[in-house]
């Protein structure tokens, strides 16, 4: 069983998040609607569920076990924009679960699965604080970049905030603040057991709500 990162699991992520990056830029320019995320990050993380148990890699499982809990936790920091500060709007038609679509926590399982590997393969070469720096940076820039494309491709947008292009400010911080955890936490449950990603996706799910709360009380 494969409980650490590896050249082939890299190579694997870094392909599936470019292919990810390059279809929401598609869907952008497309303003191709809601179908297509559902598409992307189902599919996603059906692919790497395949990956997981075909090359018997636990190390991806537990980062999907975390990242889905995680990702189902997140709706209640999606209820906190939608319905609380009111600067979240989903499409009215889709399908919801709490305020978000049925999808979101798939993306969120993708997203956190992907940072989650490369912060523990830079905790493992460099340590949990550099790791940690990083990945808080990183976290920042990235999740940030579908932010700013889902507009366009019609999948969510953002008002009555400050922004950056189409990225609120409070956004971009929340998304730095909640990447900040992953080392330490990927690095808590790579030597566990199954259960130990559940625990950890539930301190992770909680503070991503703690994340959009602050930041947007730091920067509204």
């Amino acid at each position: 069983m494969i409980n650490t990162p590896n050249k082939q699991t890299t190579y694997f992520i870094v392909v599936t998040q470019a292919i990810m990056v390059l279809w929401s830029v598609a869907s952008s320019l497309l303003h191709a609607g809601p179908l297509y995320a559902y598409i992307i990050t189902v599919g996603s993380f059906v692919v790497y569920a395949i990956y997981a148990f075909l090359k018997k890699n636990d190390l991806i499982k537990k980062l999907l076990i975390f990242g889905f809990v995680a990702g189902v936790l997140e709706l209640w920091a999606d209820h906190y924009s939608v319905s609380v500060i009111k600067t979240l709007i989903y499409p009215a038609h889709e399908g919801i679960i709490v305020n978000s679509p049925y999808y979101m926590p798939f993306s969120w399982a993708i997203a956190l699965a992907q940072l989650g590997y490369y912060a523990l393969l830079l905790t493992d070469k460099k340590g949990v604080w550099v790791a940690a720096a990083v990945i808080t940076i990183s976290g920042g820039f990235y999740i940030p970049l579908y932010e700013h494309l889902a507009k366009d491709a019609n999948w969510w947008y953002y008002k009555d905030c400050k922004m950056l292009f189409n990225a609120p400010y409070y956004i971009i911080l929340c998304e730095a603040l909640l990447s900040a955890a992953l080392p330490f936490l990927t690095k808590w449950i790579a030597g566990k057991n199954m259960g130990y990603s559940l625990i950890a996706g539930i301190i992770q799910g909680v503070w991503i709500y703690l994340s959009a709360v602050i930041a947007y009380n730091i920067v509204a």
